[in-house]
């Protein structure tokens, strides 16, 4: 199971949850028919809109208030096979742990993906931390069966 996000509280009387997150690949995710878990039950998206913010989401046979009230608060998760993935696709969330290399030089280890306005950065620590904006001018290749992810021009943003 991968974390997708997490549910706050209802919207109305028709069952919405409201859900936030920020998974690199959530219109591909929050469609009709897609199943998203809770409390490991699965549940399957019969609609979703976005408002302020966030989505409101409602399920199949859970389309009243009341049968959602004890799905507030409450982390998110999804299969990863539920995705159209390529056969070597990884996910951002699947990055943390993965170790950073430039040419042969190892310049450290993934240990969170942080979003902001400008995009999507790696979080890398070695005996210090530092950024590498997840773009196709830092990004070279992501190895996934060896968990590393080749970098060009990287050294210059070790501070």
């Amino acid at each position: 199971m991968i974390y997708f996000g997490y549910t706050t509280s209802t919207h109305g009387l028709k069952g919405e949850l409201k859900l936030y997150t920020d998974f690199s690949m959530q219109k591909q995710v929050l469609t009709n028919g897609f199943t998203l878990y809770i409390q490991n039950i699965p549940l399957k998206i019969s609609h979703v809109r976005f408002h302020q913010n966030h989505y409101l989401v409602s399920f199949e046979d859970l389309e009243d208030i009341n049968r959602v009230e004890n799905l507030r608060h409450q982390k998110v998760y999804i299969q990863k096979e539920d995705l159209s993935l390529k056969k070597d696709e990884v996910l951002l969330e699947e990055l943390p742990g993965f170790f950073v290399k430039e040419g042969e030089e190892l310049l450290g280890k993934v240990i969170q993906i942080v979003y902001n306005k400008g995009g999507v950065l790696l979080k890398v620590k070695n005996d210090r931390i530092f950024y590498i904006p997840y773009r196709k001018e830092f990004i070279e290749k992501v190895i996934a069966q060896d968990q590393t992810i080749l970098v060009k021009q990287a050294k210059g943003l070790i501070i």
